[in-house]
């Protein structure tokens, strides 16, 4: 009885089931690659717009604006402006009494940054 090696590759000597198992895994493993690269496009999309986001100027409050004259923005005005540009500020500010709402519009329009002014929004929204 002679030991020797079969002419057959490694894939070939698996049994008919054992070869869908394979190649299932192998199909399995190729997607999880390509899942990844989703996910890193996907990052590097959100990257791309924080940048965008952290260019401009006033984000944190990092950009003063000087105190409106008299005749500066109504309250009208300041909310609109607000809600095209900060949108879920706008949409807690909406929620405060009145008087919230008044105190915020005199402060911005006593020159108080808009990062300062976001963060007030928040602090009445949840009572601090």
């Amino acid at each position: 009885m002679s030991v020797g090696f079969s002419r057959q590759s490694g894939l070939a000597m698996l049994r008919p089931g054992f070869r869908w198992l394979f190649f299932l895994m192998l199909v399995f493993v190729s997607g999880l690659a390509t899942a990844e690269d989703e996910d890193d496009a996907f990052l590097s999309a959100i990257a791309e717009e924080a940048k965008k986001v952290e260019q401009r100027g006033d984000v944190d409050g990092q950009s003063e604006q000087a105190p409106l004259e008299d005749g500066g923005p109504t309250q009208k005005e300041f909310e609109a402006n607000l809600k095209s540009r900060y949108l879920g500020s706008f949409t807690f500010y909406r929620k405060l009494p009145g008087r919230s709402q008044e105190e915020i519009y005199l402060d911005y329009k006593s020159g108080v940054s808009i990062g300062e002014i976001r963060k007030k929004i928040m602090d009445r929204f949840l009572h601090r």
